[in-house]
């Protein structure tokens, strides 16, 4: 596994945009280095940016903020996931305080600091940490300065895997969960893709990783490219992949920018709750699969989709293709009615089967 320093900026004012680097428009699945500058919206001003300072050498992201997981916690995961190994150093984001330190369940060493930017009070969770390496409750501590180490996969992280769980909120009340069954809780959150300006590196996530059949088979044999700033997060009630945007507030679901399903048949189906405004016969992908193009709107008084994105819910437009003929597997390729045609079309372009 690849390690590199990830340099961070700490964000004085409000919710940030990501933007997409001239450089290179996609990346393939979830792997090689993703570049995720972000910058103040529209009507902010100024933003304020403090010295650059390093929280940790790490390797993100293995989860992102706001992506439901069903695992040994269900949920929206509040924070994000930094993966590196035990003893790795973790350095506090900014002049603070340690409002909390022990061991907890599903932790293990967890610390919680107390900032104070721009006038407004920010606590930061730092979570599976070894113990005996932590700063105490009630120390001072220097934007910079080490807080403790990571914690070895066992005792000192409560039986999870070596990473840095690192989450935000507003206030100096002490919170601890890790994930919110309410998607609107979300929003209680800071997302830190949106506080801390930097580069990150994301770890290797394929689709055919996050979604397996009772036989243990991967629901999805593609492999594609997506824009820099992108993630994937795998809906286990639906069986989809939502391709969602890093920065935003809310969860992964309601920053959705792609969905992608399957059904398995011996042609193309459409659903009898959608009305079909258009349809082209296509060819996409890298070994030229046959498709299907659709201007589809649910129909006035159908129920809305059940854990899917809300803009499902709205006229927007589908591609379904096939590998091969014959009864086989087809993938439903949906976009957000406001994404760019180019960038819709650009991940089109880069399905390709896994061998």
């Amino acid at each position: 596994m690849r390690y590199l320093i990830l340099g961070l900026f700490l964000v004085g004012v409000g919710c940030l945009t990501s933007v997409t680097p001239s450089n290179s428009p996609l990346e393939r699945g979830r792997t090689e280095t993703t570049s995720i500058p972000l910058l103040g919206q529209e009507g902010l001003g100024e933003v304020a940016v403090q010295e650059e300072i390093l929280l940790i050498d790490a390797q993100i992201l293995y989860k992102g903020f706001g992506e439901y997981f069903e695992d040994r916690f269900s949920g929206y995961h509040v924070a994000i996931d930094l993966e590196a190994p035990a003893d790795t150093p973790v350095y506090a984001i900014d002049d603070g305080k340690v409002t909390y330190a022990t061991t907890v369940s599903g932790y293990g060493g967890v610390m919680i600091v107390r900032h104070e930017v721009n006038d407004r009070i920010v606590s930061a969770i730092y979570g599976h940490l070894d113990p005996a390496s932590m700063r105490g409750v009630g120390e001072s501590v220097a934007k910079g300065e080490q807080l403790a180490v990571l914690g070895e996969e066992g005792e000192e992280t409560d039986g999870e895997r070596e990473h840095l769980h690192f989450a935000m909120y507003e206030g100096d009340e002490i919170r601890l969960q890790g994930y919110e069954t309410v998607a609107s809780a979300v929003n209680n959150w800071l997302n830190p893709i949106d506080e801390l300006r930097g580069s990150f590196t994301e770890s290797d996530r394929y689709a055919s990783d996050l979604g397996f059949d009772e036989e243990g088979e991967a629901l999805f044999q593609i492999d594609f490219e997506i824009p820099y700033g992108w993630d994937i997060e795998y809906i286990p009630s639906i069986q989809a992949l939502n391709l969602y945007t890093l920065s935003g507030e809310g969860t992964a679901r309601e920053r959705s920018q792609i969905l992608i399903r399957y059904f398995d048949a011996s042609s193309f189906l459409t659903l009898s709750n959608v009305t079909i405004h258009s349809v082209e016969d296509a060819v996409i992908g890298i070994g030229d699969y046959v498709a299907r193009r659709y201007d589809i709107e649910k129909k006035s008084g159908i129920t809305d989709f059940a854990d899917q994105p809300s803009w499902r819910n709205e006229r927007h437009r589908v591609t379904d293709f096939r590998l091969e003929e014959g009864y086989t597997r087809y993938y439903v390729v949906a976009g957000h009615p406001d994404l760019d045609p180019v960038v819709y079309e650009t991940v089109l372009a880069s399905m390709r089967e896994i061998e």
